[in-house]
């Protein structure tokens, strides 16, 4: 979900159908992936994980360093690195693309399955000034563009979730919690029901008013902003 990927997947792999979670984690989002491999006739996956990886981050300083983690964020993402070894962040990020690429091609031995970790190096990224915004999508094409452009918003201002609340609830805290996304839109696109964006957001809403975040609506489809300040 890191904002520094925004643009780079727009341009190379605008034909895909993108799923993006926290560190990316192929366990909360199996099913999902399942659904759309046979709905969808999927024949390649690519699993794109990164260096500097704020999400290994965390999990590293939990794991070896005792900070502390949310008891769903420990579940879904974290405990799967205990019985992992590593001594720093660099090879713990290494056994995440291990891992993540494992799960993928135990699960679909028919399709081709490969990973393509990203280099952060060769990103230029305009300086931090820790204004972020977290912007939750329903998997699909990644045509982030046309959002940041309606939202007023620069790619590297926003971090993306693509999935669901039901399995990215942890993701979204902590973005929320740790890495300063005050702001959270949940996005309204062509193919989504909105009704069922408003549930998600009204639902998020009670949890991350907690983290001081501010939850709104924003509907893609006319190109004009809805929002509502759910806290």
């Amino acid at each position: 979900m890191d904002r520094r990927l925004n643009s780079m997947l727009e341009k190379d792999y605008e034909d895909a159908i993108v799923l993006r979670n926290a560190g990316a984690n192929v366990a909360p989002l199996m099913q999902m992936i399942k659904q759309i491999v046979m709905n969808d006739n999927i024949k390649k996956i690519t699993l794109i994980t990164h260096d500097d990886c704020g999400v290994m981050g965390k999990t590293f300083a939990v794991i070896k360093e005792g900070a502390t983690a949310s008891e769903d964020l420990e579940e879904s993402l974290i405990r799967q690195f205990r019985k992992v070894e590593f001594s720093n962040r660099q090879q713990l990020e290494e056994k995440n693309t291990e891992l993540q690429l494992s799960a993928l091609k135990k699960e679909f031995p028919e399709i081709e399955v490969q990973a393509k970790p990203a280099k952060m190096s060769g990103i230029k990224v305009p300086p931090d000034n820790k204004e972020h915004k977290l912007l939750v999508l329903s998997p699909g094409e990644p045509e982030y563009g046309r959002i940041f452009e309606s939202l007023a918003l620069e790619p590297f201002q926003c971090y993306i979730v693509q999935a669901s609340i039901s399995n990215a609830m942890p993701d979204i805290e902590l973005a929320a919690k740790d890495l300063h996304a005050k702001e959270v839109y949940f996005v309204t696109t062509e193919h989504d029901n909105p009704r069922e964006v408003k549930r998600e957001a009204d639902t998020a809403s009670l949890k991350l008013s907690a983290l001081g975040a501010e939850v709104k609506r924003h509907d893609i489809r006319t190109m004009r902003t809805k929002e509502k300040n759910l806290m």
